[in-house]
């Protein structure tokens, strides 16, 4: 069996977290949850803190990036962003742990950045943040997308979907579930605008008419506590898939932990 594990800490509004690691190093994507809470469920899977090597962050709202000050600072590691990221983690108020400048690193499009064993390119995702970014991963075989918070559907996501073998994709709300909801018209116009989120349908078309043949896992993330379900997700896109691809809803506050 492989040594490659992805693990899922927080998935949702309340705050975001993702490890991807071998036997050697590995990462995390998004520090969105308290520092004490990542050590936990890290101590829980037997990897020591020690291993994690880097943060990338996918965009610079508080539930991605609660603790990413705190957490390189208190680890010594390197937090990896785009530019604009940057400057919107150290422009929003509710971080009160700022990323030092000796611990920024600039993330450039299309530029894969290499992590022990990893490969990891940026790509855009259209949202209404500073900046926001999607993840192609590669370890050896494996090839790894990870699309969170995102907009609109764009042909890189597109791309990405159709070379992947494991995929995370946000399936955030189901749209009658939103728009007889309780939240403000406004916010109901927010996410369900070019900047906002992804609903079931918009998730399970895309992964159906792009996904590879050799695609195992779809995992759902950042599903809305209060306009969505598990089991609507799940069976949304799954139902949309003509292969036998698994698909699987990473739990909002629970660690999941997957062997690739």
């Amino acid at each position: 069996m492989s040594d490659l594990i992805f693990y899922s800490m927080a998935t949702g509004s309340s705050g975001n977290s993702y490890y991807f690691g071998d036997s050697e190093c590995g990462f995390l994507v998004d520090v969105g949850i308290p520092f004490r809470t990542i050590r936990k469920r890290m101590e829980q899977i037997g990897v020591p803190m020690t291993r994690v090597k880097a943060v990338l962050v996918t965009h610079d709202h508080f539930d991605h990036v609660r603790s990413v000050g705190f957490f390189s600072e208190k680890q010594h590691i390197p937090i990896y962003a785009t530019e604009a990221s940057h400057i919107g983690i150290n422009t929003n108020y509710g971080i009160t742990e700022k990323v030092s400048p000796w611990n920024q690193r600039i993330l450039t499009r299309g530029v894969p950045l290499e992590i022990g064993q990893f490969s990891i390119t940026p790509f855009s995702i259209p949202h209404d943040s500073k900046d926001n970014n999607g993840f192609f991963i590669k370890h050896g075989d494996v090839r790894f997308t990870l699309a969170t918070d995102i907009g609109c559907i764009t042909d890189d996501l597109r791309n990405y979907i159709s070379i992947s073998d494991y995929l995370v994709i946000e399936a955030n709300h189901d749209e009658e579930m939103l728009k007889t909801g309780p939240y403000a018209p406004k916010l109901k116009v927010r996410i369900m605008g070019s900047g906002g989120h992804l609903n079931n349908q918009q998730a399970a078309e895309v992964v159906a008419q792009h996904a590879s043949p050799f695609l195992k896992k779809v995992f759902l993330c950042h599903l809305s506590k209060t306009n969505n379900e598990e089991t609507l997700a799940q069976t949304t896109v799954q139902s949309a898939l003509k292969t036998d691809t698994e698909v699987i809803v990473l739990k909002r506050n629970e660690g999941m932990l997957f062997n690739l």
